[in-house]
C-alpha cells in the first residue's frame, strides 16, 4: 500500500510519520519546496507522547500539476489552502481512494463534486499535534481517527478497510464508521467553541473551564450551534457538550490549531467553522449572533496582527 499525505502541517506531519514508523510507503506532499527540500534531506522527526523521539526518513515533494501515484490519499491541507487542490484531486487515480481530514463542513459538497462516492471517505482526527519545526512534529494528546462515507452505503471499499487495519497496526487508534456525518457535525460544533475561544483569549484548551464567564460564553455558543444543527436535521444534546468539556480536560495543555495560526501570521479555518454555521443559520432564519460575533473577532484578530507584520511561516495544512 502507498499513501500520499497531502499537507505539511501538524496533522499531516503527524500522520505521515506514525505510517511511516509503521513501515507504510508514505510520501508527504508539501506546497513549498523548501519543506519539501528539508524533509528529503533531513528526515522527519516525531516526539512521541512519552517524550522519546523517532527520526525517520520520509520522501517529499512539492506540490505540482499532478500528484504522485498511490493508492491512498490523505488531504491534511485546512480550508484556506483547499480550492487550489481541488483540481489535482480531479485527477487522481480511478481505483484510489481519498480521505479528507478537514475541519468545518465548507469542503464537503466541493470533493462530493470531484470526486465519486465509493472513493471518497472522511476523518474525523481526534489526535493532539504540534508542528515544531518544518521537520518536527509533537504528539501531544491521544485521540481516535474515525474514518467513513458521508452518508451510509450498502457496499464497503475494501482498501478503506485494509487501510483501517494498516493505521491500527503502526499505532494509530482508528475504526470505521457507516456513516461519518453524525461525528463531523459533532466535531464542527467542538470546534466552532474551542477554536475561537482559545484564540480569542490566547489561552491552553483547558484554561476555558477555570472561568464561570468563558464557560457561560461556549454555552451560548453551544446552544445556538445546536439549534443550527437541528434545522438541518442534526441532533446534537447535551451528551455533546459533555464531550466537548472532555476535550478541553484531555487536551488541557494543548493550543488549538486556530490559535496555533494566529500566532504563525496565518489566515485561519474560522470562516469554514463558524462562518458556515452562520450561513447555514441566516438560511434557516435562525439566530446566529455569538458565532458571527467569534467570527469576526478573529478575522478582525487576524487583520491586525498582519497589519502589524507579525507574519508567520508558509505550512501548507
Amino acid at each position: 500500500m502507498k499513501v500520499v499525505v497531502i499537507g505539511g502541517g501538524s496533522v499531516g506531519l503527524l500522520m505521515a510519520a506514525r505510517l511511516r514508523s509503521g513501515g507504510i510507503h508514505t510520501m508527504l506532499v508539501t506546497r513549498g519546496e523548501t519543506q519539501a527540500r528539508q524533509l528529503l534531506a533531513e528526515g522527519i522527526k516525531l516526539q512521541k507522547l512519552d517524550g522519546s523521539v523517532l527520526h525517520l526518513t520520509i520522501d517529499s515533494s512539492p506540490i505540482q500539476k499532478k500528484l504522485p501515484l498511490a493508492d491512498i490519499y490523505i488531504l491534511a491541507v485546512k480550508q484556506p489552502d483547499l480550492p487550489a487542490i481541488y483540481p489535482l484531486l480531479a485527477k487522481l487515480p480511478t481505483d484510489a481512494l481519498l480521505i479528507a481530514l478537514q475541519n468545518g463542513l465548507s469542503h464537503v459538497e466541493p470533493l462530493q463534486q470531484v470526486i465519486s462516492p465509493d472513493r471518497l471517505f472522511f476523518a474525523i482526527n481526534s489526535e493532539g499535534a504540534m508542528r515544531l519545526a518544518p521537520t518536527f512534529v509533537q504528539h501531544t494528546g491521544q485521540g481516535l481517527l474515525r474514518i467513513g462515507p458521508w452518508e451510509a452505503t450498502q457496499t464497503t471499499s475494501q482498501l478503506v478497510q485494509n487501510f483501517v487495519q494498516t493505521a491500527q497496526t503502526c499505532g494509530i487508534p482508528t475504526v470505521f464508521v457507516k456513516q461519518i456525518s453524525e461525528f463531523a457535525w459533532r466535531k464542527l460544533v467542538a470546534n466552532s467553541i474551542i477554536n475561537p475561544m482559545t484564540a480569542l483569549f490566547e489561552l491552553r484548551n483547558g484554561e476555558l473551564l477555570h472561568s464561570s464567564d468563558l464557560l457561560a460564553m461556549m454555552r451560548e455558543l453551544f446552544q445556538e450551534a445546536a439549534a443550527i444543527a437541528a434545522a438541518t436535521g442534526q441532533h446534537i444534546d447535551e451528551q455533546v457538550w459533555q464531550e466537548l468539556l472532555t476535550i478541553c480536560r484531555n487536551t488541557s495543555q494543548n493550543y488549538s490549531s486556530m490559535l496555533q495560526d494566529i500566532r504563525a501570521g496565518k489566515s485561519t479555518e474560522i470562516e469554514a467553522i463558524n462562518g458556515y454555521l452562520v450561513k447555514l443559520g441566516q438560511r434557516h432564519g435562525l439566530p446566529t449572533q455569538w458565532h458571527r460575533t467569534v467570527r469576526d473577532a478573529i478575522l478582525l484578530k487576524t487583520g491586525i496582527r498582519l497589519l502589524k507584520g507579525d507574519k508567520g511561516h508558509d505550512s501548507f495544512g
